[in-house]
């Protein structure tokens, strides 16, 4: 990695909660360089953060900085090379957190998520596009698990994350399932895919999780040709619908990303016990922190926003995974949740004006194999055979929102979910 010029200071940028005293240190807790925050006016107004020249160092600046909370802001530099002086691995850490830290969590990661970005694209203005590209990518599964003989179930599987998760375990020996609506989409997929890893067990079966008859059509016909299935990847979904309902009444958003896949996972749970080791990979967002549960307007009868009600859904698979695991805990089937990042991919169709932003802004955005990183890793990670109820972004346990830790809000959601759907799950 090239060296670059000497850097001037940078604009403060904003931390998002009360002062804090961060210092750059190394692994060992050695003290790196030197790093300030200061508030910007009087007690009580938002700090910046301002590292000294010295502390970043002349090399190119590809600090990627993620968070874990409540313990610690971590970086983890994604090249062969640390930015940092004397080849230091550098953790950013907060040395002492208010009790609000917890509320204020969710803004902390906002901000810090802005100043790695701000960070990579200053650096990259020096020539880094490499370093920047892998920045975007984020976290890579580096399992080589073989899957010859599981039978693997991926719904939304023709495009996108979801093609290219069955790619890539269909290249690891699975008999891939590709659960998707169109089927002239999942037909094309589907060739692709035999033709580039020579694997012919990858099979279309057509689905419309916003219609339960199709739901059950499906697992009925799956179940009378398939003995076994050892890992359901929920993956497909909708984003930023304008108002309107499945075959069945329920608000898109809902209906799919949610009560589909809860109906499909609650059908085919039997095949999975009995194909035991199995696991179960529902793919939600980050953008479940901005997701709450109106149960009193659950179908957004009385107050629809299309972005909100999509985080309303993710948040929902979160819930779900987190009850899901909590009631098949001793059954051999795990469920995890997942992020797979921002994905240059079909899903914001809906929307004229994200559709143009995704297309501007490409460069800033994962590649659809890039985003099915996670979900590969939730669904062959040797680490995670028996790993249950957690969240994963890049590869990695990753924060989850209050509401997302909610027991009380899964159970109800839970319950409620059943009566909507006029099953008993228990």
């Amino acid at each position: 990695m090239a060296a670059a010029a000497a850097v001037s200071r940078p604009s403060r940028l904003l931390l998002g909660s009360q002062a804090h005293r961060p210092l750059f240190t190394n692994t060992s807790g050695t003290r790196v360089g030197a790093s300030s925050c200061r508030p910007l006016g009087p007690p009580g107004r938002v700090p910046s953060i301002a590292p000294d020249d010295q502390s970043l160092g002349t090399a190119p600046l590809a600090t990627r900085f993620t968070a874990q909370f409540p313990t610690a802001l971590r970086e983890q530099h994604s090249g062969s090379e640390s930015p940092f002086p004397n080849g230091t691995s550098p953790v950013l850490r907060i040395r002492h957190y208010p009790c609000h830290l917890e509320r204020e969590a969710p803004r902390l990661h906002a901000a810090h998520c802005m100043l790695g970005s701000v960070v990579l694209l200053w650096g990259g203005s020096r020539g880094s596009h490499g370093t920047f590209r892998r920045y975007v990518a984020g976290g890579v599964c580096k399992s080589t698990t073989k899957l010859n003989g599981k039978v693997v179930m991926i719904t939304g599987a023709n495009t996108g994350i979801g093609k290219e998760t069955a790619r890539d375990l269909a290249q690891r020996g699975a008999r891939v399932i590709i659960a998707c609506r169109d089927m002239a989409k999942g037909e094309a997929a589907a060739c692709e895919i035999r033709a580039e890893t020579g694997n012919q067990q990858v099979i279309v079966k057509k689905l419309d999780l916003a219609d339960t008859k199709s739901i059950r059509e499906f697992a009925e016909n799956f179940l009378a040709e398939e003995k076994e299935l050892h890992i359901l990847i929920n993956n497909a979904g909708v984003m930023l619908c304008p108002y309107s309902k499945t075959a069945d009444g329920f608000e898109m958003h809902l209906g799919v990303n949610h009560l589909g896949h809860f109906l499909l996972t609650f059908l085919l749970l039997e095949c999975l016990k009995q194909s035991a080791p199995a696991r179960i990979v529902n793919v939600s967002s980050l953008a479940h922190h901005g997701g709450r549960i109106r149960f009193h307007d659950l179908q957004g009868e009385k107050c629809y926003n299309w972005g909100l009600a999509y985080c309303h859904s993710k948040l929902a698979n979160v819930l779900f995974t987190r009850e899901l695991a909590r009631r098949l805990q001793g059954t051999g089937v795990t469920a995890n949740s997942l992020h797979p990042g921002s994905v240059y991919s079909e899903l914001v169709r809906h929307s004229i004006l994200m559709s143009l932003l995704w297309k501007t802004f490409s460069f800033f955005l994962k590649t659809p194999r890039e985003g099915a990183q996670t979900s590969v890793y939730c669904a062959v990670a040797e680490e995670l055979e028996s790993v249950t109820g957690q969240y994963f972004s890049d590869c990695r346990p990753a924060y989850v929102s209050p509401q997302g830790r909610n027991d009380e809000l899964a159970k109800k959601l839970w319950n409620v979910s059943c009566e909507l759907l006029g099953i008993q799950w228990d």
